[in-house]
């Protein structure tokens, strides 16, 4: 199956963008004044208000939910909602084992984990939702929505690299293949992140495997992830940390770390998508999350600038042109054959 491009925002996601956005703490971009809710909204603000508070399972950076839940709490006051965050396998494996225990604790789900996701829908776990239902769902970008499932913010993949070690930094993938990054360059195990996976089935579609036999000549220094990978890249353990997200890059960045990336012109990212569960608790409060979820004013918050909005909200990172989604069945069918030409063992 191909990879396919996302789809290019319509006029009428263009209109969607021009609506109020409320304030982010570190987008710099200023609020307008609030939309009046729509009856629909009201309706389900109405039932909310008697709902014990909502927990909100959510792999994403503490400070980005905390961002996410002040901005709808200040659009429905009165409603309460907590988040509570592991990485994404390990927020899946406590859901997945809580469902099958019949205790249900989350009232909404959002992380990063395509097996699970999978999972979910095979086993009902989410519920279906319509655009009759979400309204937003209707200028969605379709590559970024289906069966209840919304991609509510991208990590997208790019070259970080050591500013101390490397003065003329690449710009796209094949310049990794320069003979000065020979035994420099920290790359995160595709073993342990499918994402990884996926990332390679971009360099297989557009580079062929000349590309990933020549980066396995690079004497690669493989890391468990690149969250030690990018701390070994800023100490001067490589010059080149692959792949990078601004998400774990940068708060050492900001912490005076010499660390900086580019983003090739033709990627793949980390997806964190949300999910609504079925016959979940405060199930009002919850719709009215998701729902804001969905909206400029909701992705602002829950990307910040540092993960890309698939509606492009103001103040996040652009979503790259060349943008390139894979699915979790090329991903799986490429596994081996992406391992083997990077010379990982399996």
């Amino acid at each position: 199956m191909p990879l396919t491009r996302r789809s290019l925002l319509s006029g009428s996601l263009a209109a969607l963008l021009t609506m109020t956005l409320a304030a982010c703490a570190d987008s710099g971009t200023p609020a307008a004044p609030a939309e009046p809710l729509t009856q629909q909204q009201n309706d389900l603000y109405a039932k909310a208000k008697s709902e014990p508070s909502l927990t909100w399972y959510s792999s994403q950076d503490p400070a980005r939910n905390d961002a996410v839940l002040k901005a709808f709490q200040a659009r429905y006051p009165g409603l309460h909602a907590t988040s509570f965050r592991l990485a994404s396998g390990e927020l899946a494996n406590r859901y997945s084992q809580e469902h099958q225990s019949g205790v249900h604790t989350a009232g909404l789900v959002t992380l990063s984990s395509p097996d699970f996701v999978q999972q979910g829908r095979q086993k009902g776990w989410f519920d279906q939702l319509s655009a009759d239902a979400f309204p937003e769902l209707r200028t969605y970008p379709a590559d970024f929505y289906a069966d209840g499932v919304a991609t509510t913010g991208i990590s997208v993949f790019g070259i970080g690299y050591n500013t101390t070690l490397v003065q003329n930094p690449p710009k796209n993938w094949t310049d990794l293949l320069s003979p000065d990054y020979r035994g420099k360059i920290i790359l995160g195990d595709p073993r342990n992140t499918p994402a990884y996976i996926a990332l390679g089935t971009v360099w297989l579609e557009k580079y062929g495997e000349n590309f990933l036999r020549g980066l396995a000549g690079q004497q690669l220094k493989l890391v468990d992830s690149m969250v030690p990978g990018t701390q070994q890249l800023a100490a001067g353990e490589g010059s080149i940390g692959l792949p990078s997200v601004l998400t774990v890059l940068n708060p050492l960045k900001s912490d005076g770390a010499p660390l900086d990336l580019t983003v090739p012109d033709i990627t793949t990212g980390v997806e964190f998508q949300t999910m609504l569960p079925a016959g979940g608790p405060s199930p009002d409060t919850a719709k009215l999350l998701y729902q804001f979820l969905l909206t400029p004013a909701g992705q602002q918050a829950f990307n910040g600038t540092t993960s890309s909005s698939p509606v492009n909200a103001p103040g996040t990172v652009p979503l790259p042109a060349n943008y390139q989604k894979v699915t979790l069945a090329d991903a799986a069918n490429n596994r081996d054959r992406v391992l083997s030409l990077l010379g990982v063992r399996q």
